[in-house]
C-alpha cells in the first residue's frame, strides 16, 4: 500500500571492501529494529543487536530520540531510518521493507528480547519446497510464560474475530497462523511486497497487522509459528491486543469477505455489514478477485490448529 516518504536514511559505515564485497552478493537478513520504549531501553537494545546479531541492521526512530550523529557515532554498524516523529507500525515496516535490499528481515521491537532463534533451521524452513511467506516467534511475558499468540479466522456475527490460541512447544514443527502478532516475524521480503505491504491508512496496529495476514492467506501465502524461534517481553505480564472499532474497519472486512469461491470460481460478491464501497470496486473487482486462492469462509472451515489447543477449540464452539 502507498505511502508519503517522509523520513532520512542514515547508512552504517562500511569499509570500501565490504562495499565492494556486497556489490556481487546479496545478504540474507535485514533486521529491523523498532523503537517503541525508553531512551535506554533503546539504546540498550541496539547495543545487544549488534554485538550477538551479525546480520544487517536498521533502526527506526524518531529525530525526537536526539542527534542523530551521537548515534551514528556510537552504532556505526547501524543504518538509521529517522522519522520527523513517531509512525504508526505498518509504515516502519514498510520502509524497512523498502529500504532493506535483502533476501528477508526481521521485525523486532524495542521492548521485546530472543530468546530463541535458530537461523539456520528457520532459513532452511523459508527456502523449503512449501515454504512459509513469513515466520512469527512463540511469545513469553514477563513471567516467562508463553501466552496464547497464535490466531484463527473466525467470524462473530458479521465482525472479524480471530480465535487465539497456543503455539505448539512440544517440537519446532511450525503451525499456521492468521498475521504476526504486534508485527514481529521473520518475513520473506519479496512475497512481503507482492501481497502489496501493510495498509498505513489502517488506524491501528491490530488491524494493520490482521488486514496483512488476511491477504498472505487469501492468497495462499502461510504464516507460520515455530518455537524455534521465541521472544520475551520482559515488562509485560499482559500482552492484550487493542481490537477496538476504527473507522476503516470496513476495507479489512471487504478484503476478507468481498470474494466468494463457488465450484472452484472466483466472485466479487457485496454484503451486508462493514463494506467499503470503494476497495470493492478499486481493489476487489480489478486486482484481488484473480489473486484469491482460499475464500475466507474456506479458511475458517480448513483451519489446522495446534493438537493442543484442538479439544479447547471444539468446546468453544
Amino acid at each position: 500500500m502507498s505511502q508519503s516518504k517522509n523520513y532520512k536514511i542514515y547508512h552504517r559505515k562500511q569499509d570500501l571492501g565490504k562495499k565492494i564485497e556486497q556489490l556481487h552478493r546479496s545478504e540474507q537478513l535485514a533486521i529491523g529494529i523498532i523503537d517503541g520504549g525508553s531512551l535506554e531501553l533503546l539504546k540498550d537494545t541496539l547495543t545487544w543487536y549488534s554485538q550477538n546479531m551479525n546480520y544487517c541492521l536498521h533502526a527506526v526512530i524518531s529525530s525526537e530520540r536526539g542527534d542523530i550523529s551521537t548515534f551514528q557515532v556510537e552504532y556505526p554498524d547501524i543504518t538509521f531510518i529517522v522519522y520527523p516523529s513517531s509512525p504508526i507500525l505498518g509504515e516502519m515496516v514498510n520502509t524497512i521493507a523498502d529500504e532493506c535490499f535483502t533476501t528477508y528481515f526481521l521485525i523486532v521491537k524495542t521492548d521485546m528480547e530472543i530468546i530463541r532463534f535458530e537461523g539456520a533451521y528457520l532459513f532452511s524452513l523459508l527456502s523449503s519446497k512449501d515454504a512459509p511467506a513469513a515466520l512469527v516467534p512463540a511469545i513469553a511475558n514477563s513471567a516467562k510464560e508463553i501466552i496464547p499468540s497464535m490466531r484463527a479466522p473466525h467470524k462473530k456475527g458479521s465482525l472479524i474475530d480471530p480465535i487465539s490460541y497456543f503455539p505448539d512447544m512440544a517440537s519446532t514443527d511450525s503451525n499456521q497462523t492468521l498475521y504476526p502478532f504486534r508485527g514481529i516475524g521473520l518475513f520473506d521480503r519479496a512475497l512481503f511486497q507482492r501481497v502489496r505491504s501493510y495498509d498505513v491508512e489502517l488506524e491501528s496496529e491490530y488491524w494493520q497487522t490482521l488486514d496483512l495476514g488476511i491477504r498472505y492467506n487469501l492468497f495462499g501465502n502461510n504464516i507460520e509459528c515455530t518455537s524455534a524461534f521465541i521472544v520475551r517481553f520482559p515488562a509485560s505480564l499482559s500482552l492484550i491486543e487493542d481490537r477496538s472499532p476504527i473507522e476503516s474497519m470496513d476495507k479489512v472486512h471487504t478484503r476478507a469477505f468481498a470474494v466468494e469461491n463457488i465450484n472452484g470460481k472466483n466472485f466479487a460478491r457485496k454484503f451486508r455489514g462493514y463494506f467499503d464501497r470503494k476497495v470493492f470496486s478499486d481493489e476487489v473487482k480489478k486486482r484481488q478477485l484473480f489473486l484469491v486462492k482460499k475464500d475466507f469462509s474456506t479458511l475458517i472451515e480448513t483451519w489446522k490448529y495446534t493438537d493442543i489447543e484442538n479439544e479447547s477449540h471444539k468446546e468453544s464452539k
